[in-house]
């Protein structure tokens, strides 16, 4: 079977999905079940990066998120409905997840962000007790100490859904090597997809989302941020496909 960069993208459509993460429970010691989304940054940082390549090996499922990463996958013949992109996911997910059933925990990158996520569930008929958050310090994947801590908190939460929205690739790094304390659960590392639902910062109007030009509008909101990510740094992706295509998949 094809597996562009050596990874076999899920194919389903966002909606789909966060059906699926919403009704299946994950099976009892089985660990966390981690889902990368694939974009164009992803992609240029497995190509130096040893522990996030380990990440995306260890992945449960792993989406086409980015437009150019979802075109290639499907000119080598992948059939993917949709890109399915973290932040759509989560936005269809949050909906979906169920009182009494359900138990979340967000690490985000703020209190503003991390309160309005729990007071969205709480408004839905969440337990307060059932909802948590934390903001981790800057550098916290290199605490060890207080990663430790932060998994344990997580796994006594028992924490069924695990969202984080600190960026990569700490977030898909830290949550598989700390895979055997975090207990049983989903883990969605989507970065500024808190920041979307919350309100604090805007995805792009549908035409960009359609014809993937919504890093241009990210760009514009964010120049001194990811202007670099944008213009400099995302040219190495043609890199990883030329690899690829030699047969050498940055997932081996």
């Amino acid at each position: 079977m094809t597996r562009p960069f050596g990874m076999a993208f899920h194919a389903a459509t966002e909606q789909e999905f966060a059906v699926t993460l919403a009704n299946e429970e994950c099976p009892s010691g089985g660990g966390p079940r981690l889902v990368a989304t694939a974009n164009v940054a992803h992609l240029v940082e497995l190509r130096v990066n040893d522990r996030f390549r380990a990440a995306y090996r260890n992945a449960w499922r792993v989406t086409a998120d980015g437009t150019p990463v979802y075109v290639y996958a499907r000119s080598r013949g992948i059939q993917l409905p949709e890109r399915l992109t973290g932040s759509g996911l989560f936005a269809k997910l949050m909906p979906l997840l169920k009182p009494g059933r359900h138990r979340c925990f967000f690490v985000a990158a703020s209190d503003e962000i991390g309160s309005a996520c729990k007071s969205y569930l709480v408004g839905r008929g969440f337990a307060e007790d059932a909802v948590a958050f934390a903001v981790p310090p800057y550098r916290f994947e290199a605490d060890l100490a207080y990663g430790e801590a932060l998994a344990t908190s997580i796994r006594e939460h028992a924490t069924t859904h695990l969202f984080f929205g600190v960026g990569a690739p700490k977030s898909e790094i830290w949550t598989v090597e700390h895979a055997a304390t975090l207990g049983d659960c989903y883990v969605l590392c989507i970065g500024a997809g808190l920041e979307f639902f919350a309100g604090l910062k805007t995805r792009g109007p549908e035409w960009m989302k359609r014809t993937g030009l919504e890093w241009l509008w990210r760009l514009i909101q964010e120049p001194r941020r990811l202007a670099r990510r944008y213009l400099v740094s995302s040219w190495t992706f043609f890199a990883a496909v030329a690899d690829d295509i030699r047969g050498h998949p940055l997932i081996g």
